[in-house]
């Protein structure tokens, strides 16, 4: 419950209410449904340190807290997402593979921010993963 509460305190600074803060880690973690996580997410425990890192990055991009609330609303999975093994990955795809960066990063992470999250792509193939999967961008 201490590692939660310390959580929940990061989001403070967006003015989410208590209920808002739960549902965002609770499907972040495991603790609520979540249909893009599928069944292979277990319940974790947040880590305070990985939160901070992944707003730290995202700010990075050149988003603002006003943004960080768009995409939370969207995509509160994104908190409960590996850093180095997919958003930072994933932004290296958009930016080597697809050549968007700058505004043009930042505008597709706002309206799409589902894309930090990709873990695969079937290329046609079918994994089961298509929530996670680059073919639904």
């Amino acid at each position: 419950m201490k590692k939660w509460e310390a959580c929940r305190q990061v989001f403070s600074r967006f003015e989410f209410t208590k209920e808002e803060e739960d549902k965002i880690l609770g499907k972040a973690f495991g603790l609520a449904h979540s249909p893009y996580w599928g069944e292979e997410r277990e319940i974790a425990v947040p880590e305070l340190e990985n939160i901070n890192a992944i707003f730290d990055y995202l700010m990075s991009l050149g988003l603002s807290d006003d943004d960080l609330i768009k995409i939370l609303k969207k995509f509160p999975e994104v908190v409960g997402c590996s850093l180095e093994n997919e958003l930072k990955t994933n932004i290296q795809i958009l930016e080597k593979q697809w050549s968007i960066k700058g505004k043009s990063l930042k505008n597709l992470l706002l309206r799409n921010p589902k894309v930090l999250g990709y873990i695969i792509d079937c290329k046609g193939d079918c994994k089961a993963l298509c929530t996670r999967c680059w073919v639904r961008f």
